[in-house]
């Protein structure tokens, strides 16, 4: 089965990183690793990642926190907790003080809940709002890197898949935040990726980068809506293990084994009739 490129937004980080001869730990991943540190950086534009109606603050502090969860969700990924951020926006000129002043404040609010300390960042005017965020995190256990999925490995996520597809993506979610940290200190986890895209582009982008072959099983997979395989944005943790950890990870609430990593290339899913379908990746595309 040949690999599948995950998507342009992948292709194209890949082209950069291959350019710049870039070889450091945690490249491609969802954080870059610098000793005990780890550092990811992202943005949410207006109009693609939120939308603020009519300049009511629920609608503010949703875009600012879904943001900022997006961040602290790739530092779990990597099995670290998120320490502090250099928070940056572009103000859109039509948004007036009171939409302002609830962005100022929905930050704070939300990176203290999350003992997130803001240790600067910029400020600057456009036609469209733009949060951009570096996040600084400290890895608490092993390092999770996306290329460390093994033959005969467990599949596993955390969570139910499609909730936000489900919600029209309204939804602020909910990412396991501790659960990396947690994993990271359990022997025989192998390959991590945090479900900001959809359960098919990720399994791809695992695939791809550990060089091994997902096979999911639907007879083990809890369906509660149409869009857990293709729908993205729920942040949840899928990542693979050792049959050696599944005595520790039974133990642990909401996550759930759904396949096994095999020799080869490429993802696919067994149906409950035996019969195996391709999962190629059809998650969100950027551009």
């Amino acid at each position: 089965m040949p690999l599948l490129i995950p998507t342009s937004e992948f292709n194209f980080v890949s082209q950069i990183c291959k350019a710049a001869g870039m070889f450091a730990k945690g490249i491609g991943d969802d954080a870059f690793v610098a000793g005990d540190y780890l550092i990811s950086a992202d943005m949410s534009v207006e109009e693609t990642h939120f939308i603020i109606e009519n300049g009511q603050p629920a609608s503010v502090k949703n875009a600012v926190e879904k943001c900022l969860l997006a961040n602290f969700s790739d530092i779990n990924a990597m099995g670290g907790i998120s320490k502090a951020i250099l928070f940056s926006v572009c103000i859109n000129k039509n948004w007036n003080k009171k939409i302002r002043t609830e962005i100022a404040n929905s930050v704070a609010e939300i990176c203290k809940k999350h003992k997130v300390k803001i240790i600067g960042g910029d400020t600057t005017g456009g036609t469209l709002g733009v949060f951009s965020i570096t996040v600084f995190g400290k890895k608490e256990g092993r390092v999770l890197l996306r290329s460390a999925a093994k033959t005969g490995d467990d599949i596993w996520v955390s969570g139910t898949l499609g909730l936000s597809a489900a919600s029209n993506y309204s939804r602020v979610p909910n990412p396991p935040l501790k659960l990396g940290a947690k994993l990271s200190k359990i022997k025989g986890i192998g390959a991590c990726i945090d479900l900001s895209d959809s359960l098919s582009d990720c399994l791809n982008i695992l695939s791809l980068q550990s060089k091994a072959r997902m096979v999911l099983e639907e007879k083990l997979i809890e369906v509660k809506n149409e869009f857990w395989l293709n729908g993205g944005e729920d942040y949840e943790l899928l990542f693979t293990a050792r049959k050696s950890a599944r005595t520790a990870l039974e133990k642990i609430p909401n996550i759930n084994r759904i396949g096994e990593v095999k020799k080869g290339a490429g993802c696919i899913l067994i149906t409950k009739n035996g019969k195996e379908k391709i999962i190629k990746p059809s998650g969100w595309r950027h551009f």
